[in-house]
């Protein structure tokens, strides 16, 4: 195994998405009626209709997941139909459609539903928080159909009535659902002013009754990633703190709920340390994380084990990056212990999670001069991507391609200059796809670009080299003018749990 041959090996030797979406702390409604079978995993949630359960479980079934993540989908889903329950059961004047909707919302007939509350809102009500309420509440039926697009412009109306309508807390309740949802999308745009406005009425809604503080911190929270993704470090470090102390004052109160939230801010957090190159203050934000989620893995490994695999990985990134390789090498085998039995269980949800420890662990080695298990790790993890990008091309040729460039370097270290050059030209056939690269300049392209030129001036086969020299200059000339930033990210990646 590459884990042992590494450990050994670093013994002789020795004398670096983004950070996370915190949603709403879930309930936990539902449990397990099978489980520990991919793909055949049946839920049962309390107080949700065994008509509507039926529709829940075909779902999850199709999607093929494993325990935790379909427990973790049903929760939601859950708690979005206790909602729409019973916000349809106080409906006003609506009354009677809205038990047809609530009705059907039990049948697990949600198309009938969505119906019954397009009818409702096709009707002129002059009321504003009525007819956003009712936005609101197609929006919810549209999530229990798992389909969050068709909800956004419902969530979006709700808000924008309820911001007109100056009630705060309708407000920040419809303006969260929508601002999660653009979040999703990567829309910062249309995101960061309601962020904004929230956060803002969450914080007077505070000053009245601390019930609301969970609200202002998500707020917070959701700002950090925000400013995270769109290069803003300072205001992302800045609200990164103040929604982690928020969360320590909760948990004083409720530790259960808000310890991995904790977790969460302390690896984010620690994020923002590395990218400004405070190696220090990240590896103590890392370090408290990961002992807070080990301890949450020790009476629920289940659910938070892939979250100590998460933090040792940014760990071990960490470590590579400042030399310290035999610490890295042991956070990776650990990882790589958490990450095969998970993968060999759940193909589909955790295959990625283990290319990308094994494309760090060939990093590391490669960094240390290991070539043969770096060698090892690089080709695991190409032969992991190849599957993946069978099953979708768009979203993992980017990672096939960065894995084969490694290896290209690999190879061309070693002395196979036809080994290295078939794997950069494969790396630059796939940058070069518009699917892939969207952008004039890909910083990605330039570098494989310099590396394949580098070998064919070794190769003494001076006309590629040259060609291949012009082609990767005037593309870092480009991208020198367009952003002296640009330059490509190390192949390592860090990780964050998944929104």
């Amino acid at each position: 195994m590459i884990g042992t041959l590494l450990f050994s090996l670093l013994l002789q030797a020795s004398p670096q998405q983004g950070p996370v979406v915190v949603h709403q702390v879930t309930t936990g409604w539902c449990s397990p009626a099978i489980s520990n079978v991919i793909g055949n995993v049946t839920v049962n949630c309390k107080g949700v209709d065994p008509r509507a359960l039926v529709r829940l479980n075909e779902r999850l079934r199709r999607a093929k997941l494993d325990r935790v993540n379909a427990l973790q989908i049903a929760n939601d889903w859950a708690d979005q139909y206790h909602q729409l329950e019973k916000r349809l059961a106080e409906a006003g004047d609506d009354s009677e459609l809205s038990r047809k909707a609530e009705e059907y919302l039990h049948q697990g007939d949600l198309e009938k539903a969505g119906a019954i509350l397009d009818q409702i809102l096709g009707s002129e009500d002059p009321r504003i928080d009525r007819t956003a309420a009712n936005h609101y509440n197609r929006g919810l039926v549209f999530e229990l159909q798992f389909q969050p697009l068709d909800a956004l412009p419902h969530y979006q109306k709700a808000y924008k009535l309820e911001e007109a309508n100056q009630h705060p807390s309708e407000q920040v309740k419809y303006g969260e659902e929508y601002v999660y949802l653009l979040l999703r999308q990567n829309d910062f745009e249309h995101a960061e002013p309601v962020l904004q406005a929230i956060l803002e009425s969450a914080r007077g809604l505070v000053k009245v009754n601390r019930a609301y503080q969970p609200d202002a911190t998500r707020a917070l929270n959701y700002l950090s990633i925000l400013y995270f993704r769109t290069g803003r470090t300072k205001e992302a470090e800045d609200a990164d703190r103040e929604a982690l102390n928020s969360y320590r004052e909760l948990a004083k109160t409720n530790p259960e709920a808000y310890q991995p939230y904790i977790a969460i801010l302390l690896n984010n957090l620690a994020i923002v340390y590395g990218e400004t190159e405070r190696i220090p203050e990240a590896e103590k934000a890392y370090g408290e994380a990961l002992e807070i989620r080990r301890q949450l893995a020790k009476t629920n490994p289940d659910v938070y084990q892939s979250d100590v695999a998460r933090t040792l990985n940014n760990l071990g990134i960490l470590y590579d990056a400042t030399n310290r390789f035999k610490e890295a090498g042991l956070a990776y085998i650990e990882v790589l212990e958490i990450r095969r039995p998970l993968a060999k269980a759940n193909p589909a949800a955790y295959d990625q999670d283990l290319a990308d420890t094994l494309n760090n662990l060939g990093s590391l080695c490669y960094h240390a001069h290991l070539l043969k298990p770096a060698e090892d790790a690089y080709s695991e993890a190409l032969e992991i991507r190849r599957q993946l990008v069978l099953a979708n091309p768009a979203a993992n040729e980017p990672d096939l391609a960065r894995t084969l460039d490694s290896l290209a370097e690999l190879y061309r270290e070693t002395g196979r200059s036809k080994e290295a050059e078939t794997a950069y030209l494969e790396a630059s056939e796939i940058f070069r796809r518009p699917e892939v690269n969207r952008r004039a300049y890909d910083p990605n392209l330039a570098q494989t670009l310099s590396n394949l030129a580098a070998l064919y001036d070794e190769m003494k086969r001076p006309k590629e080299a040259e060609t291949t020299y012009q082609e990767a200059l005037k593309m870092n000339r480009e991208l020198a003018k367009l952003n002296p930033a640009a330059a490509p990210k190390d192949r390592r990646r860090n990780e964050a749990l998944d929104p």
